[in-house]
């Protein structure tokens, strides 16, 4: 009886042991499937990386493309309608038949006065309505705005055209900087002019301190030199600049120069 009992309790520990390594292995398996899961799904979906941040740019530039039809058009139609609005005010404060000219420029000066711009007081009526309308928060833009109106005032527009006639011309930005339409920006001289100056070579040089500007990456690209005249009538490279601004400088005075020969050459 006793070795039927210890038959019986050997067999049950070994089905215990062969239980407990199953489990173990199955536990194992579960182990090593979840790894190859999370491994597959951290490198696998390499497509779903490139498509997520196409799709965020694709969805980027449709909201920027939005906002430039909308609350970026708005504003600059808002903008222009104060324009006119300064304008308009401009306008009635020199008009010399109006019995009342000179309360409604009191009214300026005392507006200017009550907040703290007297010193304006003797500045151009465009600038002090500018400055009463737009005050000083940013003093560049304010001086931007100044330069239209001044523009407006001198080519004597109908007060009716000047939104209109400021987005003709492209904006503040572009009146301000004098620009009348149908004129070159700097970028579109230098563009117009840039093959034909690549063509013309006056000289090559190539020595040990012109390969400390020299880079594989920029072959084909423009630079900006400084030059000075020698007595003799060489030329000394001083310096030599990769930057689109100073090529585009350059750019911009040869199609002046060219522009200028050929207004000098046209019959009077």
């Amino acid at each position: 009886m006793n070795a039927l009992q210890n038959t019986l309790t050997t067999n049950n520990a070994i089905d215990a042991t062969e239980v407990a390594t199953v489990a173990n292995v199955a536990s194992v398996t579960t182990v090593a499937v979840q790894a190859a899961a999370n491994s597959a799904t951290a490198e696998a979906p390499t497509s779903k990386f490139v498509t997520g941040i196409r799709e965020r740019l694709s969805g980027l530039a449709e909201d920027a493309a939005n906002w430039e039809a909308t609350a970026y058009a708005s504003a600059n139609e808002g903008l222009y309608a104060l324009m006119q609005r300064c304008y308009e005010l401009y306008k009635e404060l020199t008009n010399t038949a109006d019995v009342n000219l000179k309360y409604k420029k009191q009214g300026l000066a005392e507006h200017l006065s009550a907040n703290g711009m007297e010193s304006y007081n003797d500045k151009p009526l465009p600038q002090r309505i500018i400055r009463c309308v737009f005050g000083d928060r940013d003093r560049r833009r304010i001086s931007t705005y100044n330069v239209v109106l001044r523009v407006i005032v001198a080519e004597q527009w109908a007060v009716a055209d000047v939104p209109a006639g400021i987005a003709a011309r492209g904006g503040v930005q572009e009146m301000s900087l004098g620009r009348k339409p149908g004129e070159l920006t700097a970028k579109q001289k230098a563009e117009s002019v840039a093959v034909a100056v690549q063509a013309n070579v006056l000289a090559k040089v190539k020595t040990s301190q012109t390969d400390k500007f020299a880079s594989n990456e920029k072959v084909g690209e423009k630079f900006a030199a400084v030059l000075t005249q020698e007595a003799d009538g060489s030329f000394s490279i001083n310096y030599i600049v990769s930057n689109k601004a100073a090529v585009t400088a350059a750019l911009t005075a040869f199609y002046n120069a060219e522009k200028a020969k050929a207004d000098a050459a046209k019959p009077l």
